[in-house]
């Protein structure tokens, strides 16, 4: 009698889940992408029609955008509701043909992009998605929702490779990618898709440089590479990020100097007076920067107060595109989106769950102090730089009056997010949790069910509300 054998079924390792989490993502991330790209409204991005005229023009088909009631180039959907509630939204945006127009006629000036700023290099992509279109069928409905869906399959293959490439941090890089606030601007005409992706390469090679423990010559080069994107391609606030080149140079030119830095840094940090001494000094250079910076902005006093009467008075009874907390992650324009608060409240529990499900592969107290300290000083450059706006025109609303601050949107800090990961993955930090398939479970589910919430809820607005 043969000896019956028994072949063992094992799951997956933890090692080959995350070797295959750049393949779940991109299926996740294309699927989502077009049921955005395909069914949101279209202009429903921040300054959609800007974005619209922007990419039309590059792309040598500058046209009147009041053939579809949209009188000024500006931001928002409300002069499609009409259409989607009388039932003709489709013959009106997709039958209609454009009609062609002078650059020089439209409605709003100052906005042909210089080629070596942020705005031309981040509508390429959307320029050759509404030329495709417009060979398609020139409406700007199919014009729009063609450069969607290219700028979905060509967004989620660049994540795609960046994912794979990056030897930690997979999961965080995923989770940001398909957060509605990313995967939305993936699905539209926004530079954001572009600055997004370039912040996620230049912070993908310093993580190998780290985990490898050196820079080898060609590494110096895609550093390089990448740095030039991010201060031509990418918004003007993520310029910060390229402070961690210097720390890189002194790490792997310098290592002798940076050891020396370092071991004393380690011996301040284990001696709580000096520790102390240390967090007051910098907190009071922190502040006196910032207090000279005020001053010469826009008054220290005023400034001080506005941003504190900011956080401790709700000055907006309403959601708006300036609901920082709603859209960093969860809600890409609060104000015509109408997600529920928990969509955004959960998206912060993924991160959070994401960061800590990382290995830890950060050594030495240095890396995480200063990457802290850079993403700070992104959201204080943010907000200076918001500090003065008001909106214009009349009448002047008394939350104006009393210091509303306008314009500022999560969406501007949600690529400094990555910053965390050299925070959260120091060897020194203990918190760390496992089930890597339970964790991978709750990132996707939460990025199914939220997107399509998204596209839902946005509808339902349109209809309802």
């Amino acid at each position: 009698m043969k000896k019956r054998t028994e072949k063992k079924i094992t799951s997956p390792s933890i090692g080959e889940r995350k070797n295959n989490l750049h393949k779940i993502y991109l299926i996740v991330s294309v699927v989502l992408g077009m049921i955005l790209a395909i069914g949101m409204p279209l202009f429903n991005e921040p300054d959609g029609q800007y974005h619209y005229v922007v990419s039309s023009y590059m792309s040598g088909l500058s046209n009147d955008i009041s053939v579809y009631n949209e009188k000024e180039i500006g931001t928002g959907i409300d002069q499609q509701v009409v259409s989607y509630q009388q039932g003709n939204y489709f013959n009106t945006y997709y039958l209609t043909k454009i009609e062609e127009m002078p650059m020089s006629k439209q409605p709003r000036a100052g906005i042909i992009p210089n080629i070596k700023s942020y705005n031309f290099w981040g509508h390429i992509i959307p320029a050759l998605g509404i030329w495709i279109g417009h060979k398609i069928y020139p409406s700007i409905g199919v014009m729009v929702v063609t450069a969607r869906i290219i700028s979905v399959f060509i967004s989620s293959i660049l994540m795609f490779l960046i994912i794979k490439f990056s030897k930690k941090g997979k999961l965080v890089f995923a989770t940001l990618a398909l957060s509605p606030v990313v995967l939305n601007s993936f699905a539209s005409l926004s530079y954001d898709s572009l600055s997004f992706i370039l912040v996620a390469w230049f912070m993908a090679i310093v993580i190998n440089s780290l985990v490898e423990q050196r820079m080898r010559w060609w590494r110096w080069g895609e550093l390089a590479l990448a740095s030039g994107a991010i201060y031509f391609g990418a918004k003007t606030n993520f310029k910060v990020l390229l402070l961690l080149i210097p720390l890189l140079v002194v790490i792997y030119i310098f290592p002798k100097s940076y050891k020396r830095i370092s071991l004393g840094f380690n011996n301040i940090w284990k001696n709580k007076k000096w520790r102390l001494l240390f967090s007051v000094g910098l907190l009071a250079i922190i502040a006196s920067v910032a207090a000279y910076l005020l001053i010469l902005h826009s008054g220290l006093l005023y400034s001080a107060y506005r941003f504190i009467i900011n956080y401790v008075v709700n000055l907006r009874d309403y959601l708006s595109v300036s609901s920082v907390f709603y859209n960093l992650l969860g809600s890409p324009y609060p104000n015509i989106n109408y997600t529920p608060a928990w969509v955004s409240m959960i998206w912060f529990i993924v991160l959070f769950v994401a960061l800590l499900s990382e290995d830890k592969f950060i050594r030495g107290k240095l890396i995480p102090v200063i990457s802290g300290i850079i993403f700070l000083l992104g959201i204080v450059a943010v907000y200076y730089s918001f500090m003065t706006y008001t909106p214009t025109g009349s009448p002047v609303s008394n939350a104006t009056l009393v210091g509303q601050m306008q314009g500022l949107q999560g969406r501007y800090f949600t690529p400094t997010l990555f910053l965390l990961l050299f925070v959260t993955c120091h060897e020194k930090f203990k918190i760390k949790i496992n089930g890597q398939k339970g964790v991978l479970l709750f990132v996707m589910s939460t990025a199914i069910i939220t997107n399509v919430l998204l596209l839902f809820s946005t509808l339902f607005g349109i209809y309802y509300l």
